[in-house]
């Protein structure tokens, strides 16, 4: 009778475990998807107030031809600057106890080892020149146009890693690059050679390159020989986008002082109104929960699954895009974002299935994957073994891919 009772309980512990295993489950994929829509709504409304501020209106003369109304904010460097300094000033006061009690986003900022500091130099180059450029596309282009330009990314990637460091891809690589670059001429279509088109055009494959450039930098040259020795204390999301978009505001006030500052200074400028202060409020909030939110995502899934998440998001804005804007697309058009999509999709189920983890490699975000909660016999066997110490080398310093 007691061996019974003692099975007995045992069976009932199992099926508890099991329940609260699912239970767990169930609720880190919830927060999951709320954390992927947040983080897609971020991005569409961080581009969309972009292009709201600094987009010329087309009107139509008398005569019929297209002119271009000023645009409200023609300043993207300014833009950009703003953009890093709301992102730096949000991560300050996330690290203020004083002010947020327990609700603080990160215990404490880190201090910056020399190494560190050359990493977040080195990386805020490639950081600055891309949102800049990004900017002045989304000033020039429609935000649907700009986001099918940057889904080019793999190819910029593959033939960087192909040619640069001699890595060999598979064929059905190369095969899903052929929609994704068909896609992106199609839904180019309607691109003009007027000078904000041909502009627009290059500063969005510009910046394309640069972040591309950026994390291949991250990855390769960038890692550290001893990462043990030389990075003892490993920075988290809010220091990592702390230091760099302080960093960033140094680069770019320069390049504000330059372009922005004599033009905002002319007697012609446009006038500071309610809705431009609004504006750059709202895209400032926006653009640092998007960074926020991307790296939150990156904590719960492999980058394989981010990079699904990372497509998914792309469609979210271009069709916010197109709605909010009231753009007219083309059916060419439609066609070449279907095809856009369908080779970012075959490129990401390719390189998941040739893919294999090697953390040391990965980004520091990347590198502590969370799943669903441990089950309770997961618990009592870390329990058991926390007090053995096990080196971990903190990878390098990097920013979420774009």
């Amino acid at each position: 009778m007691g061996s019974r009772a003692r099975l007995g309980r045992a069976a009932k512990a199992e099926r508890a475990e099991f329940v609260h295993d699912a239970r767990a489950r169930t609720s880190s994929t919830v927060l999951l998807v709320l954390l992927c829509l947040l983080w897609y709504l971020s991005s569409a409304l961080s581009s969309n107030t972009s292009k709201a501020l600094m987009s010329r209106k087309k009107i139509e003369t008398a005569d019929g031809h297209i002119d271009r109304l000023p645009s409200i904010f023609p300043y993207p460097v300014t833009l950009t600057l703003v953009q890093f300094v709301f992102v730096n000033a949000f991560c300050y006061v996330g690290t203020r106890r004083s002010l947020l009690g327990d609700f603080v986003l990160s215990p404490r900022l880190v201090p910056l080892t020399a190494q560190r500091m050359r990493e977040v130099g080195q990386i805020s180059v490639f950081n600055v020149i891309g949102h800049a450029l990004g900017s002045v596309a989304l000033s020039r282009v429609p935000v649907s146009m700009v986001h099918t330009i940057k889904a080019l990314s793999p190819l910029f990637t593959v033939l960087a890693y192909a040619y640069f460091f001699q890595v060999a891809y598979s064929r059905r690589t190369y095969v899903s690059l052929v929609p994704l670059m068909t896609g992106v001429v199609l839904a180019c279509s309607t691109l003009s050679t007027s000078s904000d088109d041909v502009i627009g055009f290059a500063a969005a494959l510009g910046s394309t390159f640069i972040f591309v450039a950026q994390n291949i930098y991250s990855k390769k040259l960038l890692k550290p020989a001893d990462a043990v020795s030389t990075a003892p204390e490993k920075m988290d999301k809010i220091n990592i986008l702390f230091y760099s978009s302080a960093c960033s505001v140094v680069l770019m006030f320069p390049m504000y002082l330059f372009y922005d500052a004599p033009r905002m200074a002319a007697y012609d400028a446009p006038p500071w109104t309610l809705r431009v202060f609004w504006l750059i409020f709202v895209n400032g909030v926006v653009h640092f929960a998007q960074n926020l939110l991307a790296f939150q995502v990156l904590t719960h899934v492999s980058p394989v699954t981010y990079s699904v998440a990372n497509l998914f998001k792309r469609v979210f804005v271009i069709l916010l895009a197109i709605v909010w804007f009231r753009q007219q697309v083309t059916l060419i058009q439609w066609i070449g974002i279907a095809l856009t999509f369908v080779g970012l999709y075959m490129y990401n189920n390719t390189k998941a299935h040739q893919e294999k983890p090697n953390s040391a490699v990965l980004p520091i975000h990347m590198n502590n994957l969370q799943r669903a909660p441990p089950s309770a016999r997961q618990q009592r066997t870390m329990r058991a073994t926390s007090d053995v110490a096990v080196p971990v080398a903190t990878p390098l310093f990097s920013l979420p891919p774009q």
